[in-house]
């Protein structure tokens, strides 16, 4: 008898851990919980997205779809980005993918440009996950110029823009393990003026506007503090949509 509750004890365990990882990957939480499972802290050390075979096939799929093209607008970015898939007309492709931070930015560049992926612009938007990791300011800012200079050299792209980090929830915020607090991602924020400044780039926050209130992700616009729900997908899809109008007003 004992013997038996303690397989059905074990079996409720293994369902429930597979449920946890079922919906951390497809909420961008995956990554960050597969380093927090092997950390002493709950503040995470860095970004080790890029070994993990899910993120691996992903990349891959995304270069069997698209090697060898030239693509007129190529988006990267984290989950909340990835989440609207490829909604943004036929010349674009969206390589954003959950959890992604400037670090496994850079190992997806890569693959992409091994692949003779090229983009005539790009939208970045990144600096939210960075804001969790342990990334010290002077890492930050040259992961970020090494992933401008990879699009432009390696890419060809002749336009660039750069999205700020995203805020979460005012409540979200507090808790590290899904949202870095309100004050780290201003800095990081503050972060990226510098490298747009640099590299003569803008950090177009304006057409996001409507996504926040002060500082904080409107609530109404959220399931879990942190991604959009359908009313704010629909919202972001239309500020990306007319960054692109912009960019194609100005070529």
């Amino acid at each position: 008898m004992k013997n038996s509750i303690a397989i059905i004890s074990i079996l409720l365990n293994v369902c429930l851990i597979s449920a946890s990882l079922l919906y951390a990957g497809g909420r961008g939480y995956l990554g960050r919980f597969l380093v927090m499972a092997n950390a002493n802290y709950l503040e995470l050390p860095t970004d080790t997205l890029s070994s993990q075979s899910w993120w691996q096939d992903e990349v891959k799929y995304q270069v069997a779809v698209t090697q060898n093209t030239k693509i007129k607008t190529c988006i990267f970015g984290d989950s909340i980005t990835s989440m609207l898939g490829n909604t943004l007309g036929n010349d674009s492709f969206n390589f954003a993918i959950g959890g992604m931070s400037a670090i496994s930015q850079l190992e997806q560049l890569k693959l992409l440009t091994a692949a003779r992926i090229r983009c005539e612009r790009a939208i970045v938007a990144l600096g939210t996950n960075d804001a969790i990791y342990r990334t010290m300011d002077d890492q930050f800012i040259k992961n970020m110029q090494q992933i401008i200079m990879t699009v432009k050299n390696d890419m060809g792209a002749k336009q660039v823009v750069l999205l700020p980090a995203f805020y979460s929830t005012v409540e979200a915020s507090r808790d590290v393990s899904i949202a870095a607090p309100i004050p780290r991602v201003d800095k990081f924020n503050e972060l990226l003026g510098k490298v747009a400044v640099a590299q003569r780039l803008s950090v177009d926050g304006s057409t996001l506007q409507p996504l926040f209130e002060g500082k904080a992700l409107k609530a109404d616009l959220t399931s879990d503090g942190v991604h959009l729900n359908l009313e704010g997908k629909k919202l972001y899809r239309e500020a990306l949509l007319k960054i692109v109008d912009n960019l194609d007003k100005k070529k």
